[in-house]
């Protein structure tokens, strides 16, 4: 507010030259600028004619706003908006009802477009109003020449009848009911939806701050593309026809002599199926701990999986009732998923979310590690897409978008 409007104001008599104009917006607008919103205002000047200001027009109606005060303690005040009917002036023809009909109108409640045919009252419930106010002599001003703007919201209806409706409003910035911080301050697991923010998404579904693709993400150095895929319990998720395939892999008898093996080479366990990648080089270790767990600071357990295919007969998608990290893996569409019930191929039961039989097999562990395993990712040779064989290494010098406060201490 400048200056000379706050002295002029002051030498005003009662609603002497002195304008209050209202904005109303219906429900969100996808255009830009928005054209979801109704001007009008309330001829405190002692005009009912449309005013023109900041190159809109605003409609003369009947409205009283009170309620409206400042304080420094205590709950916020809840003003409170009289105002004629506009459902029915809408619906029985007004310059509100034309500019619903011009072509350009834009307003969406929920899903639904909201029009003069079918516009209620309800559909301002959580809708922005904005005052504005200003001099009958700062009209015509450039820039624009008026008061700080009020903005609240429409919390509820407090009355309504033919001719007038009545609201209360809430602060734009009422907290009531409103958690803060939004965020919590967890120290351990990452609270970002995994793959949220992705660019896959389309630009209105995304959230938080996973940026990570289903697939096709960069992970070498000459930016080439390569599919990263980790189970719940950050397990490499690798294609099968790749690691059997890959340098030394070998299949082995007996776990606890397997031989000699290289950094990143795969091994298969005959006995239970099992797949392990090497975490040193010259590794002889046995692949199992005395206690029958995994001999993790040498072999890192893998998980493989097929191209999913509805081709031929048998039961060839398979679970194990004693550990389901045993069941079967296929590739479908965009990501990896796991058999919740065993099926035939014939049987063509494609996974999708909602099956019966089948889940997402690449869900992230919401560990740091789970972060590390996918943006550290490097691969142990130079193929890409599905063929990348992950490297037991990590390239730590990325930055982790991790949606968790590991720094932060357990409150005591």
């Amino acid at each position: 507010m400048s200056q000379d409007l706050s002295v002029d104001f002051i030498k005003q008599s009662v609603n002497s030259g002195y304008l209050e104009f209202f904005e109303l917006e219906v429900g969100k607008s996808s255009t830009d600028p928005a054209t979801n919103i109704l001007y009008f205002h309330a001829g405190t000047n002692g005009s009912m004619q449309d005013v023109t200001y900041d190159s809109k027009t605003y409609v003369a109606i009947p409205i009283f706003m009170s309620g409206i005060e400042m304080k420094g303690d205590g709950p916020l005040a809840r003003p409170s908006l009289t105002i004629a009917n506009v459902e029915a002036m809408i619906k029985s023809g007004s310059k509100f009802k034309s500019q619903m009909q011009d072509g350009t109108w834009n307003a969406t409640v929920g899903e639904t477009d909201v029009t003069h045919v079918n516009f209620e009252l309800d559909d301002l419930i959580g809708s922005r109003i904005t005052r504005r106010r200003t001099l009958e002599k700062y009209l015509n001003s450039s820039p624009t020449i008026e008061f700080r703007k009020d903005v609240f919201i429409i919390d509820r209806i407090e009355a309504r009848d033919n001719t007038l409706v009545s609201f209360e409003l809430a602060a734009a910035f009422d907290l009531e009911k409103i958690k803060i911080p939004s965020r919590i301050v967890v120290g351990k697991y990452c609270n970002w939806e995994y793959q949220g923010a992705s660019t896959e998404n389309a630009l209105d579904k995304r959230r938080g701050g996973c940026v990570w693709k289903k697939q096709n993400q960069n992970v070498h150095a000459d930016e080439s593309k390569s599919s990263i895929f980790v189970t719940a319990d950050d397990e490499p998720l690798i294609l099968k026809s790749a690691v059997e395939g890959s340098t030394g892999y070998a299949a082995i008898a007996d776990s606890s002599s397997p031989g000699t093996h290289a950094l990143n080479v795969f091994v298969k366990d005959n006995t239970t199926g099992l797949y392990f990648r090497s975490r040193s080089a010259s590794n002889n270790n046995a692949l199992f701990n005395a206690n029958g767990t995994v001999n993790n600071v040498f072999w890192q357990l893998c998980r493989v999986y097929t191209v999913y295919s509805s081709d031929g007969s048998g039961t060839n998608y398979t679970t194990d009732a004693s550990d389901s990290r045993k069941n079967s893996y296929v590739f479908h569409t965009d990501t990896v998923w796991r058999a919740l019930i065993p099926n035939q191929k014939s049987d063509n039961i494609t996974p999708e979310n909602g099956s019966s039989y089948w889940n997402r097999g690449d869900v992230c562990g919401k560990l740091l590690q789970s972060c590390k395993m996918r943006y550290q990712a490097i691969g142990s040779t130079s193929a890409t897409g599905q063929n990348l064989l992950p490297s037991d290494l990590l390239d730590t010098s990325k930055i982790l978008p991790f949606g968790a406060f590991p720094g932060s201490r357990k409150f005591r």
